[in-house]
């Protein structure tokens, strides 16, 4: 919070006026910003996920995101949820002994809930710049109350610079892809076979790292077998490919709540098993990702 201070040599009736001021409008403006000796940034960084969070006293925490495949977003994380949308204006605070001392950078729409503020592409990237440069982000909008009272929201530039080179490394080596890549995967078998080759470990590979960090993703298994050999035989088989994926991904550190299977033998085929290529389609397991 923002406080005043006031000069013990200032004039009797100067110091009554701007009490009264003060007073007056106590309730007529909210503002939140980290006290300079408790601005901080923490990074959290892994090969699908960079994140650069601050936290904002009193008022809950903005950060940045960097998903793998994706852009760079900046979210506003509010401990009071916002009851319904408003607008919001963006401005960038240089400190006092600069000139310009304040820009404006966007119009935003303030959404319900507890992330009221979310923006990406350049507009972030322009938060990011203005932090670099030493000045103080700031949303300002109607509160959720009433909307009477002001609400100003800073982003301390303080101590962002310890921490920003961690993040663009992080950012640098993220992952080219992002989790569509790996929505809708297939694991292939050899005949008659239920182990796993090393490349569709490598495929799983690649599901863990996300299902690690996503903790509300959901996988499917559905194993399936090729049209030769008996109907009991191949639904068993294909109950045992799946049991293969599901142990790989658990040893792997995947909770095994996140993780469904079934298993349709050779009733549900992907291509004829008149030939070699279709049979070898055949023999598989698909892993479904959906979200709760």
């Amino acid at each position: 919070m923002f406080k005043t201070t006031i000069n013990a040599h200032m004039p009797r009736l100067y110091i009554l006026l701007a009490s009264l001021v003060f007073s007056s409008n106590l309730y007529a403006v909210q503002r939140y910003q980290a006290p300079v000796a408790g601005s901080d940034w923490h990074v959290h960084s892994s090969p699908i996920q960079c994140e650069m969070v601050h936290d904002i006293d009193h008022y809950g925490h903005g950060q940045f995101v960097f998903s793998s495949g994706g852009e760079l977003a900046f979210q506003l994380h509010s401990l009071e949820s916002a009851r319904r949308e408003s607008v919001a204006s963006l401005y960038s605070i240089a400190p006092f002994w600069r000139e310009n001392k304040e820009k404006d950078l966007a119009q935003l729409i303030v959404s319900k809930g507890n992330m009221p503020v979310y923006v990406g592409g350049s507009l972030a990237y322009r938060i990011l710049y203005e932090l670099k440069a030493g000045h103080h982000p700031t949303f300002h909008y109607k509160d959720w109350a009433d909307f009477e009272d002001d609400v100003y929201v800073s982003i301390s530039s303080v101590n962002f610079h310890q921490q920003i080179d961690e993040f663009m490394r992080c950012i640098s080596n993220a992952l080219p892809y992002g989790a569509d890549k790996v929505k809708d995967t297939a694991i292939f078998f050899a005949s008659d076979k239920s182990g796993l080759t090393r490349a569709e470990r490598r495929k799983l590979n690649e599901i863990v790292l996300f299902a690690k960090i996503d903790k509300g993703m959901k996988i499917q298994l559905k194993g399936h077998a090729d049209g030769r050999g008996r109907r009991i035989y191949n639904k068993k088989l294909s109950a045992r490919r799946t049991g293969s994926v599901e142990k790989y991904l658990i040893s792997q550190g995947v909770p095994e709540a996140q993780i469904s299977q079934n298993a349709h033998g050779e009733s549900r085929p992907s291509a004829s098993n008149r030939s070699d290529r279709g049979r070898k389609n055949n023999r598989r397991v698909d892993v479904l990702i959906t979200h709760n």
